[in-house]
C-alpha cells in the first residue's frame, strides 16, 4: 500500500538528493544540473511508479538516474554536455522514460547471469567457437563476433528502456534482449559459414 507523503517535502528531498549525487563533479565524471522545472518533470515521471515512498526508494531512484545517464553518455558522446543535451525537451522526455523503465526493470547486470543459462545463447557460443567456424574464420573473428553480441545485448536492453518497456522478469530479458539478439547473430554466423559474408 502506497504511503501518502506531502508532495512538497518529498520533492524537495528528491531535489536535494539529486543535487548531492548527480550534480556533484566529485561523484560524477559528467555531472548534470537540471533546473527546477526539469527536476519536477523527472520527479513527476518517476513518482507514480514508486510503490512505497520516495524517502524509502531514494537510493534506488538515484541509481536508476545514474545508470540512465550513463546509457546516454555511452550512446551519444563520451564528452557530452549533459546540461545542454537535457535542455532539449525531446531528450529530457527520453531520459525520463528511460529512468522510469529502468527503475522498474531488472538491473542490466542480470543479462550476464541469464545469458549463460540460455540454451539458444549456449548453442550459438558452441557454434561460434566450434571447430568448423574457427577453422574457416579464425579464433579472432569468433572472439570479435562474440564481443559484438555481448554489446548488442546491452544495447538492446537500453533501446527497450528508452521505448518505455519494463524488463521486470527474467523471461522478458531472455526473450526480448537475449533471444532477439541471438536470432540476429545466428543468421549472421550461418551466412558466414555458407560463404555469404566475407569474414
Amino acid at each position: 500500500m502506497a504511503v501518502k507523503e506531502k508532495s512538497g517535502s518529498s520533492f524537495s528531498a528528491f531535489q536535494n538528493r539529486f543535487r548531492k549525487v548527480i550534480c556533484n563533479p566529485l561523484k560524477r565524471n559528467i555531472p548534470l544540473d537540471l533546473n527546477d522545472k526539469q527536476l519536477k518533470a523527472l520527479y513527476n515521471g518517476i513518482s507514480p511508479v514508486i510503490e512505497t515512498s520516495i524517502f524509502a526508494e531514494m537510493e534506488r531512484v538515484m541509481t536508476a538516474i545514474r545508470t540512465s545517464l550513463d546509457a546516454v553518455i555511452e550512446r551519444v558522446d563520451k564528452n557530452i554536455n549533459l546540461d545542454s543535451y537535457m535542455s532539449n525537451d525531446i531528450n529530457l522526455k527520453r531520459i525520463i522514460t528511460h529512468v522510469t523503465s529502468n527503475y522498474q526493470s531488472l538491473p542490466e547486470q542480470r543479462i550476464n547471469i541469464l545469458m549463460v543459462h540460455n540454451k539458444a545463447y549456449q548453442k550459438l557460443e558452441d557454434n561460434l567457437f566450434g571447430e568448423t567456424f574457427v577453422g574457416n574464420n579464425g579464433f579472432q573473428k569468433a572472439y570479435q563476433l562474440h564481443e559484438e553480441l555481448l554489446k548488442l545485448f546491452h544495447s538492446r536492453y537500453h533501446d527497450l528502456l528508452f521505448e518505455g518497456n519494463v524488463l521486470d522478469t527474467d523471461e522478458k530479458v531472455e526473450s526480448t534482449v537475449i533471444g532477439k539478439s541471438v536470432q540476429s547473430y545466428d543468421v549472421k554466423i550461418r551466412e558466414m559459414q555458407e560463404g555469404g559474408e566475407d569474414g
